[in-house]
């Protein structure tokens, strides 16, 4: 997923939820690769740095009910 060039900016409150929502599907497939004894560490760092991104984006742009 890529996120807006938009350094800032007004999120609406369904688009919100979808990015919510894939955030909680990234962090539970970080969860699932972490408990794996045979984990990528490339593919953690992946997973990381997209729920990083998705916080930073968040954080930049208000919300709009």
């Amino acid at each position: 997923m890529t996120l807006s060039d938009k350094t800032s900016g007004t999120i609406k409150s369904k688009s919100l939820v979808e990015l919510l929502n894939h955030k909680v599907e990234l962090k539970k497939k970080l969860i699932e690769l972490k408990r794996d004894t045979n984990k990528s560490e490339e593919l953690v760092k992946e997973l990381s740095d997209a729920i990083s991104d998705i916080e930073i984006f968040l954080s930049k742009h208000r919300i709009q009910k």
